[in-house]
């Protein structure tokens, strides 16, 4: 927006919210400064009555200190811990985290305003990258949808597993202890998978090409996912899409039909400092550690390069490979620096809506994560 027209109305009671009519629903109310303007227009609404400022479209609404977003994403996704940004920031990990916590709905926002459009034109593979949070006895998944030539990733659900795997008495007993305060869901794999497949369903379903290959692993969750899902069955009746399943210990190579998401979850094991192989940098809040992936993924999607030894002339992105629009990515891109994004207006929807308001439950927690009024607009 301009300092001078704001481009709706920030109630999302009011019509002019959605379809603002015109330029005279909203009348001038003077001006204020703050420490970090000298001068900030108001306004009011003539629809509804409601007040507001240019400030409230600004990504730093309610903001007491400039920080640099460009620098912020950059070290996110240089395995950085949130400390180590603060000192190099020269703020408290606080800001940070608010910061952080500001610009992963931008992405989201970004991803989701994209994605509404674009229709796949390519295979697609999908696997979970294992990890924890708050405690290794609280393993954490994060179900990737990608572009099997492209890399891109599509989709990502946040998921709290139970421990299992080999453990000595003592780790049973404490496993027990701790269960009693908290106890994952057991089909969180398969309702990760199911939204998974929602996605993938809506990028088939817009897509004017033959046939779409979902790849995945033997994981039993995933077919139980497919097997209720109606959307899947009805494209798999119309041979739109098939199921490939390929064993998880096949080698790792180029040739693997999972080598996308393996590339990814890679990728993520390389920049994102609490998913590096027995980092004492664990993730301590799930809502937190979610944010903080999706400001790596725009990182990933929109700037990171297409392959890392491609020749230095070679500019292409992985929004690129996967064929995205050029003009609807720079309709996308505007403000996302500056301009504040609204839940009401951005509208997502299973996960996404979850980590929005930060309700991924808190493994030990009785209450939910804090989240500021105006991330709820």
């Amino acid at each position: 927006m301009t300092k001078s027209r704001p481009p709706f109305c920030p109630n999302r009671e009011c019509s002019a919210h959605y379809e603002p009519p015109g330029n005279r629903w909203y009348f001038r109310r003077g001006t204020y400064s703050s420490e970090l303007h000298p001068r900030i227009q108001r306004f009011g609404c003539r629809l509804c009555g409601c007040g507001f400022s240019s400030q409230t479209f600004d990504i730093d609404y309610y903001a007491k200190r400039k920080v640099s977003y460009h620098r912020l994403v950059m070290l996110v996704g240089s395995c950085c811990g949130i400390r180590q940004i603060a000192r190099y920031l020269g703020v408290g990990y606080e800001t940070v985290s608010n910061r952080i916590m500001r610009f992963a709905r931008q992405a989201m926002g970004m991803q989701l305003q994209l994605l509404d459009t674009h229709a796949v034109a390519e295979n697609l593979s999908s696997d979970g990258l294992h990890s924890y949070w708050v405690s290794q006895y609280v393993p954490s998944n994060i179900t990737v949808l990608a572009g099997s030539q492209s890399r891109f990733i599509y989709a990502a659900v946040g998921s709290t597993l139970r421990r299992s795997g080999r453990m000595t008495e003592a780790q049973k007993k404490r496993r027990e202890e701790l269960e009693r305060r908290f106890r994952a869901d057991p089909k969180a794999l398969s309702h990760a998978f199911t939204e998974i497949c929602d996605t993938v369903c809506r990028l088939v379903e817009r897509s004017d090409r033959g046939v779409t290959v979902l790849d995945t692993d033997r994981h039993l969750a995933y077919r139980a996912a497919l097997r209720s899902h109606g959307p899947w069955h009805e494209l798999r009746s119309s041979a739109r899409v098939v199921h490939r399943r390929t064993d998880s210990r096949v080698a790792r190579t180029a040739t693997n039909p999972l080598a996308a998401v393996n590339s990814v979850d890679r990728q993520i094991r390389i920049d994102l400092a609490e998913h590096v192989r027995e980092t004492v940098r664990f993730a301590r809040n799930p809502n937190r550690s979610m944010e903080r992936f999706w400001v790596w993924c725009y990182t990933y999607n929109y700037h990171k390069r297409y392959r890392i030894n491609q020749p230095v002339a070679d500019t292409t992105r992985h929004y690129q490979a996967a064929r995205f629009d050029e003009q609807a990515v720079r309709k996308a891109w505007q403000g996302i620096w500056r301009t504040r994004k609204f839940l009401s207006r951005i509208r997502p929807t299973g996960s996404m809506l979850a980590l929005w308001m930060r309700m991924i439950e808190r493994p030990f927690q009785p209450t939910n994560d804090y989240l500021p009024n105006y991330i709820a607009a």
